[in-house]
Order: structure tokens, then sequence, then C-alpha cells
């Protein structure tokens, strides 16, 4: 079976495996089994490209000042204010 079943509105639609796709649309009568097409979104809800000038690139933080690149790689920055109950057994399920 192809895993490519054609274009959609937002590019190539991929499948894999076991895939349903159903369709449900507020105007749609019962019984009416035609395909209602693509979903018209409403207006401003659908991310498109930015077409404006180029943006100043973000802010970084400035690198540890250590000799060792690694240093506080991994490591907690301090301890946590945090109380923690481990489970025991199952109750309340």
């Amino acid at each position: 079976a192809p895993m490519m079943t054609g274009q959609g509105q937002f590019g190539p639609i991929g499948m894999g495996g076991m895939f349903t796709l159903l369709k449900v649309r507020a105007d749609q009568a019962p019984n009416d089994y035609r395909d209602p097409g693509h979903y018209t979104y409403p207006a401003g809800t659908v991310a498109y490209e930015y077409q404006g000038p180029p943006l100043a690139e973000a802010p970084r933080p400035a690198a540890p000042a250590s000799a060792d690149p690694h240093a506080g790689h991994g490591t907690s920055p301090g301890p946590a204010d945090a109380r923690v109950r481990k489970p025991r057994g199952h109750q309340h399920h």
C-alpha cells in the first residue's frame, strides 16, 4: 500500500501503519458522505512564514568564566527547595 496519498492543504500527506482520517464539519448534513474538502481555518489562526526584514539575533547568555570548557555541564546549579514523597503501594487506585 502506498504511504504517500497526495497533497493536502499544507503539503504532501504521509501515512505510516494504520491510519484513519475523519473529517467533521458542523454544517454537513446527516448521511451526507461527500468529501467536504479542506477545512477552512478561522482568519488569523494559521501560522505563516515571516516575510519582513531580517530580525536581530536573539541575545545569548554570557559564557561561564571557567577555564574548563566542560565545567557546569550536567551538574545542578545548587540545592533545590523541593519536597518529594515517594509513593508506597497502590492506595487510592
